[in-house]
């Protein structure tokens, strides 16, 4: 019996020295940037050693996860640590960025580009209608608003899908569907069939974004569009 106890104990023990082990591995896998006047480094946990960037002049940067994102006045810089690579688009002068799991996103006054984490690779807009007035991401999607049009990256067409003529009063993004709303009128990207999806005149005031379903609050009824059906239903609210 004793014996059975202190092989129990040996074994806990063990599980609790690999519990420690681990958690400090998964917890030192986030990114950690260092930015000083002319030099960026990223702490690669992987590697045990930082990468770094020299004779860069950092107008702004951002971290999530795994990713880090640098910006100066004509590129932008992203370093994943899954694949610990710098990759960067030229010639943009950054306003601010914004970071996902998966993708990393950049914009200037009529422009946005977005870098996705599976691609390696930078995709750039064509000059928006208007000027970039809000931005969202998600894991799997981007968004940007403008004054009267809403931009949305769609990642399996590696394109930037814009509807335009759309006064935009609010907007919410998700990973598969993404959603604008003026004072009468929503507008809907469907990223499961690449589309735009309109519903007219039901003055929206809110809306909840599931991860195939939107609804979408009027005052005095809830308009439901199903991704899985393509079909809206209306009820009371």
């Amino acid at each position: 019996m004793r014996r059975s106890g202190v092989g129990s104990g040996l074994a806990v023990l063990a599980a609790v020295v690999a519990v420690l082990f681990v958690f400090p591995l998964v917890a030192d896998a986030e990114v950690r940037l260092f930015v000083d006047k002319n030099t960026v480094r990223v702490h690669d946990p992987e590697l045990g050693q930082p990468s770094i960037l020299n004779n860069f002049q950092s107008n702004g940067h951002r971290t999530h996860n795994y990713m880090a994102l640098v910006w100066d006045s004509n590129s932008v810089w992203v370093y994943d640590i899954r694949t610990h690579q710098w990759l960067n688009i030229q010639g943009f002068s950054a306003v601010s960025g914004l970071l996902s799991d998966d993708l990393a996103m950049a914009w200037e006054r009529e422009r946005v580009a977005v870098f996705s984490a599976q691609d390696r690779n930078w995709v750039l807009s064509e000059i928006t209608p208007s000027p970039i007035t809000g931005q969202q991401i998600s894991r799997k999607m981007a968004s940007v608003t403008c004054e009267d049009a809403f931009v949305v990256y769609d990642p399996v067409l590696k394109t930037w899908q814009t509807a335009g003529d759309f006064e935009v009063k609010n907007a919410q993004t998700g990973d598969n569907l993404a959603v604008a709303w003026d004072d009468d009128d929503v507008i809907i990207y469907d990223l499961t069939m690449h589309q735009w999806i309109v519903k007219q005149g039901i003055a929206p005031q809110a809306c909840i974004i599931e991860p195939f379903k939107v609804s979408v609050y009027s005052a005095d009824r809830i308009h439901v569009y199903d991704a899985m059906s393509h079909r809206w239903q209306d009820m009371p609210r």
